[in-house]
């Protein structure tokens, strides 16, 4: 009778780590969204595979641990797992790490700004020094040619 017990508390216990596992993952799956903006249909397909995760892992735990056997309390003590984890931890951090995430990305953001810039400048340069030197050699040949008679006065207007 001990053996019976104990495998029901190892297999309640791993549920309920199951889910507070799995509510850490959507967490995770939060603050990417709130640091990277979804619209409708991202975030439909992302709660989608959220879910197939969910139920892989739920057929994978009872199949290795209890012979694949549903039970109602599995089902509660998974669901208590994402309660607490949301309460206690969830609810805070999803917050906290978007939050800095998000400051993260402003600071990775304005370095990119400069490093364009940086690398952008001396090409612009460069550009702006080639352009006015092509066009002194041809007011210069123009000026050249217009001495030797070359060009008409029709061409020159």
């Amino acid at each position: 009778m001990d053996e019976m017990i104990r495998h029901e508390l190892q297999l309640g216990l791993a549920c309920f780590f199951m889910g507070m596992l799995l509510m850490a993952f959507y967490d995770v799956l939060r603050i990417f969204r709130r640091v990277i903006r979804h619209n409708m249909i991202a975030v439909s397909l992302e709660d989608i595979l959220f879910w197939i995760i969910c139920m892989i892992s739920a057929f994978e735990l009872l199949r290795v641990m209890n012979q694949g056997i549903f039970r109602y309390s599995v089902a509660l003590m998974a669901g208590a797992g994402m309660f607490l984890y949301h309460m206690l931890l969830g609810r805070h951090a999803v917050p906290f790490f978007a939050k800095i995430l998000n400051k993260v990305k402003k600071l990775i953001k304005k370095v990119l700004k400069k490093c364009k810039k940086i690398l952008t400048e001396p090409i612009k340069k460069a550009i702006v020094r080639l352009y006015r030197h092509f066009r002194e050699r041809l007011r210069e040949r123009k000026k050249k040619l217009e001495e030797d008679g070359s060009i008409s006065q029709r061409e020159k207007e």
